[in-house]
């Protein structure tokens, strides 16, 4: 069955009114051209739709039912066109970001929230996910862009940085290490190490950072999640190095910092996406506002 919304809003009007004559001059058709219309409907659903008499016209049980059916039709038609011109105008759709948690802390409440005021139809989706899966839920296709570090290869995506924070000592109050006011990295292998798991972008960086200064730690402590690592450490199990946007996960805790240099080590953030990505407004104007907040929250 191959019908037109043409055709049911040609069936809608006859429906509607007294004769074809009338319908037809609501159509702005000519009678003849309405009643060949409502002749292939009747063949392509092989229903009778109307009961004619030269007077009048009336809707068999039929016709009725393929009337309500043609409304319903119509009226989904006209809607899902109306939620096309939104989309093209800004007005609906969805944008969906993958972000490294402690981005997704620092960073992305004041982004979205600058978002929303200027296109509140859209929806946001946030995946705040490590670096590996952020990475491939762009390459998936499931998230239209991921804030997080450099991939080590891009791999047919594109990378736009956009700041970097620096590593920082995290231990408990009154720790010795916070005698002085910068704490060299090799001086941490007196202590023992919590770090984060190895598909961590943050455990690579200081990784780095102790062969840098031919100082390798074997870790103590080995955890998934910052929160963990912190919980470990406000124990006194324990000392860690984490990059400055995590403390925004860590709140509250009874915690010191100090900048770790000897080397100084900076994680670099940026937006992840695929090159071939449609640009839209929306898209933009998120985009925009992710550049506002990393500027505020890396300096």
């Amino acid at each position: 069955m191959n019908l037109t919304v043409r055709q049911l809003e040609t069936l809608l009007a006859a429906a509607e009114a007294e004769t074809f004559s009338a319908a037809a001059q609501r159509l702005g058709i000519s009678q003849p051209a309405l009643s060949e219309t409502i002749r292939r409907l009747e063949a392509e659903t092989g229903l009778l739709l109307f009961e004619r008499t030269t007077r009048s016209l009336a809707l068999t049980a039929d016709g009725r039912h393929a009337v309500a059916v043609a409304r319903e039709a119509v009226r989904d038609f006209h809607a899902a066109l109306g939620s096309l011109a939104d989309r093209a105008q800004g007005k609906r759709g969805r944008v969906t970001i993958a972000a490294l948690p402690s981005v997704a802390c620092a960073v992305l409440p004041a982004a979205v929230r600058g978002f929303r005021r200027e296109f509140p139809g859209i929806e946001v989706t946030v995946l705040d996910v490590l670096h590996e899966r952020a990475v491939a839920f762009v390459a998936d296709g499931i998230a239209d862009l991921a804030l997080t570090t450099r991939p080590g290869r891009l791999e047919g995506l594109s990378f736009a940085p956009l700041g970097s924070d620096g590593f920082l000592l995290v231990c408990p109050k009154r720790h010795p290490l916070l005698r002085t006011k910068q704490v060299a990295w090799r001086d941490l292998a007196a202590h023992p190490f919590v770090a984060l798991a190895r598909t961590s972008s943050v455990r690579r960086l200081s990784d780095a950072a102790f062969i840098n200064c031919g100082t390798p730690v074997d870790p103590a402590y080995e955890v998934e999640q910052i929160p963990s690592a912190a919980a470990l450490v406000e124990a006194g199990l324990g000392v860690t190095a984490l990059p400055a946007l995590t403390l925004a996960m860590i709140k509250g805790r009874g915690l010191a910092t100090r900048p770790l240099v000897e080397p100084v080590m900076r994680r670099p953030i940026g937006l992840l996406s695929r090159p071939e990505r449609a640009s839209s407004r929306p898209m933009d104007g998120l985009v925009r506002q992710l550049e506002r907040s990393c500027e505020r929250s890396l300096g």
